[in-house]
């Protein structure tokens, strides 16, 4: 009964990461890098699982927790970065590719949920700790992931309210003009042998379209 828990955990892991794997490469989903993303992580844990010990179960829980609680927070936090008038735009003109994503978001979350509330079961906790496997606050772990976003979303909120940002809404303004709205969606910038190298991607939209304006410009 012990071993059959991390065992079963381990089988569905495996089992999800070779289902989304298939899915990427049969490219049946826009959400291919996300994905392949999520197969790896779940083929791998899923070993550990199955070829592993009670330490196994114990790292495996832990990084469910941490990405449980960052998927969490990241949905909570994702309308601070986007426009919701953009957001509802986009899904009513594209409600599949919404569909798309909540149902893998959805998936995801849930799988995480039952990895962790699988391998915190009580028997396999008294056995970890009867093994003498040292053994962590789970508060530690939802509180790493919880920070991690909130550092990501910090980072990412500097860097699309800069001088550069406002360049980039400005130049594709120009470039389409004033019937659309804008958004920075990302930025960054590297340096060049003349300077500075800056590349911008904004998000035009009206109630009609929604368009991706690609940008580029060297600074001294």
């Amino acid at each position: 009964m012990l071993s059959q828990s991390p065992k079963r955990a381990g089988w569905v892991l495996l089992a999800a990461g070779l289902l989304a794997g298939s899915a990427t490469i049969a490219r049946v989903t826009a959400l291919g890098p996300c994905l392949a993303a999520f197969a790896g992580i779940a083929v791998l844990t899923g070993t550990c699982l199955l070829l592993g010990g009670l330490r196994a179960a114990l790292w495996v829980r832990t990084l469910a927790v941490v990405l449980l609680a960052a998927g969490i927070t990241g949905l909570i936090a994702a309308p601070l970065y986007q426009p919701m008038d953009l957001t509802f735009t986009e899904i009513r003109l594209n409600p599949g590719a919404f569909a798309n994503a909540a149902a893998l978001a959805a998936v995801v979350l849930g799988l995480l949920l039952w990895v962790t509330l699988e391998l915190g079961r009580p028997l396999i906790q008294d056995a970890i700790a009867s093994a003498r496997i040292r053994r962590w606050d789970m508060r530690m772990p939802a509180e790493a992931g919880c920070g991690i976003v909130v550092l990501a979303g910090l980072l990412l909120w500097l860097m699309l309210h800069g001088q550069s940002a406002e360049l980039a809404t400005s130049l594709a303004l120009q470039q389409l003009g004033p019937d659309y709205r804008y958004h920075l969606s990302w930025i960054s910038n590297s340096n060049s042998g003349h300077g500075h190298s800056v590349t911008g991607v904004v998000t035009a939209w009206n109630h009609q379209e929604v368009k991706t304006v690609l940008l580029h410009w060297e600074t001294p």
